[in-house]
């Protein structure tokens, strides 16, 4: 038997042919991001138009789009982010996903028509955190990727928002939002989506070497039963950065299972397995759901990048590269060089060929050719498949309607009189009198009706939706229905503005700009944490009444002043009078609108995001309503895997220092020389 919920199928969508590709699989929704602003920069991405078209094709069937706009944004781009809204509520994605405080007080204060979701990099992992994610307006948190599903459970009990997981792909070593390690070699912020992946390069600590913090990637096949039991709104997958036919083939696989029983047959679990097993992945685990240990999620033998290794580069020269294959390779297939201590990599699609003095369309295992083309590689670099060529939606992407603004529909027909109205706009009113006659056999029903009005809408209107009334039982030939609805078009299409939806958007625009030009700004101040309490960044949900318990005797004790480094740590001050709460990293504090927010909650100072070079520092304190201050080196990498501690070396020579930190149950993983601070200051994020 089916259960009595099916949690939506969520698909990773980096442009709109692997979109199309999701949907035709059997995904429910999709998620993905502009050009800026979103945490996977290097996919392809959206443009407005693009956008607009996607919105359009999946609301006329029924689908989901998601907006990425889930990365930490500098004071300077305030404006830029804000208008950006404004086109977005014209647009009306089914939701933002967004990391950032500020993004989620300027759409809550300025753009309250935007579903907001909180992305994982918000960090959120106990039902403290889920409390006040619903405070502050939030209807969907994604968690953190490395909940166990104990925790899951238990907060899903409780939770007062919807819950979305990752189910399959790549995850993260790092807590979310927690990683710095990009951003400190070479200032590729994976907070500003531009990861460079230095986690799957290749370490030493000791006489342990090998892809020390590179996970095994997450396979929800054996998960999916007690995912399901649990009750989540939404189950992800990883992959804006991946290829049509790879998320084709992973949706369609969970399609099939989502839709069996939460058992489901021999035969619907073979196949399953079977195309998941075609796709270009790591070696499979089950994340950090069973436990956190390193045997459970690291596989430090494999070599870090994704995608199945067919070939070797054996020597480089102007034209390109020549390469000894290891797995079949044929034209149309994506492929991705990678140095050999692993890393991130530069992808490209195989048009061309040449073995023996001669093109070719495909080279077996064992072989060698030459692949033309201006390459960044040297002998010993690797290929590996990431995508397969036979899965082209570029034709059905370059087809698709340009976005119509959504218009719902009130009709009611009775035999005498019809009458038209569309919703929330006042005046625009349709009548015509009728004369129809007592139905003998096949009456008018409203879903009839519903069908025909939701078609033949003039541009630049669509019919997001019909609502019906009928009164009486009496027949209408479908010549008289559609000329019913060919009248209504031609009443109310005079009476509506194209442009008041973008009239309305950009008025809010103006209150924004006033106050953000208005603000007065403050100061930096000496680091304010002396003799404060901390309420750790991370708190497991099994430690959560433990928490509140040494609160409460902190309280009781005295203490009033208390370090805050996620949102969690403002539901367990609730209720509790005269308390000074002390933002901190990782809490973000990257621009004024995220301060503001805070400050709204409770901050009476704040640490501003670590990342930030000198120049952004002093745009952010030019508008900040509170005090802000400078921390202490932190951590490049927060994790709940047992890294062994001591002096750690990556491949180019960098040194890192691994500690326990018994107060998170975490590792860190700090630079072994101190200035990471000033290394930000004098460089900052890109």
């Amino acid at each position: 038997m089916k259960p009595m919920h099916t949690p939506e199928l969520l698909a990773p969508a980096g442009n709109l042919e692997t979109a199309l590709a999701a949907y035709d699989a059997g995904a429910d929704a999709v998620y993905g991001g502009l050009g800026r602003f979103n945490a996977r920069e290097r996919a392809e991405n959206f443009t407005f138009d693009s956008l607009g078209r996607l919105i359009g094709e999946a609301h006329r069937n029924g689908r989901k789009v998601y907006l990425t706009l889930n990365t930490l944004i500098k004071e300077c781009e305030l404006g830029e982010v804000a208008e950006y809204l404004a086109e977005l509520t014209v647009l009306g994605p089914d939701a933002l996903i967004i990391q950032d405080p500020g993004i989620l007080r300027l759409a809550r204060q300025f753009f309250p028509s935007l579903p907001l979701h909180a992305s994982t990099q918000m960090g959120i992992h106990n039902r403290a955190g889920l409390a006040m994610a619903a405070q502050l307006g939030i209807t969907r948190v994604i968690l953190e990727r490395q909940v166990t599903l104990d925790e899951l459970r238990s907060m899903a009990a409780v939770s007062p928002v919807e819950l979305e997981v990752f189910l399959h792909g790549s995850p993260c070593c790092s807590l979310s939002g927690r990683c710095l390690l990009s951003s400190v070699q070479g200032g590729w912020s994976g907070n500003r989506g531009k990861c460079k992946q230095p986690c799957r390069r290749f370490y030493e600590t000791g006489r342990t070497a090998g892809f020390l913090l590179s996970p095994r990637d997450l396979y929800g096949v054996p998960l999916l039963p007690e995912l399901r039991r649990i009750g989540v709104a939404s189950l992800k997958i990883e992959g804006r950065l991946r290829s049509p036919d790879y998320v084709w083939k992973t949706v369609r696989a969970y399609r099939m299972l989502l839709d069996a029983p939460v058992e489901p047959p021999p035969e619907v679990l073979a196949e399953a397995e079977r195309l998941l097993a075609s796709t270009a992945t790591r070696r499979p685990s089950a994340g950090f759901f069973r436990g956190t240990g390193q045997r459970q999620v690291i596989d430090p033998e494999r070599f870090g990048a994704y995608g199945n290794v067919v070939a070797e580069v054996i020597a480089r020269n102007r034209r390109g590269i020549l390469i000894r294959s290891s797995g079949r390779m044929h034209l149309g297939d994506r492929l991705r060089l990678v140095s050999p201590d692993g890393g991130d990599g530069s992808s490209f699609s195989l048009i061309r060929m040449e073995a023996r003095n001669r093109e070719v369309l495909k080279i077996p295992a064992g072989g060698e050719c030459f692949i033309p083309g201006d390459f960044a590689a040297a002998a010993g670099w690797r290929l590996c498949k990431i995508g397969e060529n036979g899965f082209d939606f570029s034709r059905r992407a370059s087809s698709l309607p340009e976005f119509r603004q959504p218009v719902s529909l009130k009709i009611f027909a009775s035999a005498q009189m019809w009458r038209g109205e569309i919703a929330g706009v006042d005046g625009v009113l349709w009548q015509e009198k009728t004369d129809f006659a007592a139905a003998d056999k096949r009456p008018l029903t409203a879903a009839g009706v519903e069908r025909c009005f939701a078609e033949g809408v003039p541009s630049p209107w669509r019919a997001e939706s019909v609502t019906v009334q009928v009164d009486g039982d009496f027949f209408v030939p479908a010549s008289a229905l559609k000329t019913l609805r060919r009248q209504f078009w031609e009443s109310v299409s005079p009476q509506l503005d194209p442009d008041t939806a973008k009239r309305a958007a950009a008025a809010a625009l103006g209150p924004f700009f006033q106050a953000w030009w208005g603000t007065a700004g403050s100061e930096e101040i000496a680091d304010p944490r002396n003799g404060a309490a901390v309420i750790p960044a991370f708190v497991p949900e099994g430690d959560v009444v433990r928490w509140q318990q040494q609160i409460r005797q902190w309280y009781q004790n005295g203490i009033r002043r208390f370090v805050a480094a996620g949102l969690h740590s403002f539901e367990f001050l609730r209720g509790y009078p005269g308390v000074e709460i002390i933002g901190a990293f990782p809490l973000p504090a990257a621009n004024s609108e995220a301060v503001r927010l805070l400050a709204e909650i409770g901050c009476v100072a704040a640490e501003m995001a670590p990342e930030l070079e000198s120049g952004a520092r002093q745009k952010l304190l030019a508008k900040s309503p509170i005090p802000l201050y400078q921390g202490d080196d932190p951590p490049l990498l927060v994790t709940r895997i047992d890294l062994k501690p001591g002096l750690w070396h990556d491949s180019r020579g960098a040194a890192f220092r691994v500690v326990a930190d018994p107060l998170e149950s975490c590792t860190k993983l700090y630079a072994a020389s101190p200035g990471t601070q000033q290394q930000f200051r004098d460089g900052g994020w890109k």
